[in-house]
């Protein structure tokens, strides 16, 4: 339960807008099973475990866009957020999850 709580206020730190990171509680990648998350978006380029989740790192800060993933124990996506100026994410474009495609 203490890692739960620890991966859930690691989210909730992600939410400071003032920041430029902005977390994502709705969307098309909430419930998604991690096969169709790696189909869709490849490999992560880190990783690390959060207690009961496991979290995935995505983009970086040299390309101007980060996405964290965290994935829990059934394999689905429990939550994510987004930083960095070149991001396409909700509330910057009306896109309901992140277009990874800037990294390209």
């Amino acid at each position: 339960m203490k890692h739960a709580l620890g991966a859930l206020l690691l989210l909730a730190l992600c939410s400071c807008t003032s920041s430029g990171i902005v977390e994502h509680r709705g969307g098309d990648l909430i419930g998604l099973d991690s096969f169709t998350l790696a189909a869709r978006y490849g490999t992560p380029a880190s990783y690390q475990h959060q207690g009961e989740y496991l979290q995935l790192n995505y983009g970086s800060a040299v390309a101007g866009c980060q996405v964290i993933v965290l994935v829990d124990q059934q394999q689905r996506v429990a939550g994510w957020a987004t930083s960095g100026a070149r991001c396409n994410s909700a509330g910057q474009n009306g896109n309901a999850e992140p277009d990874l495609d800037v990294l390209d």
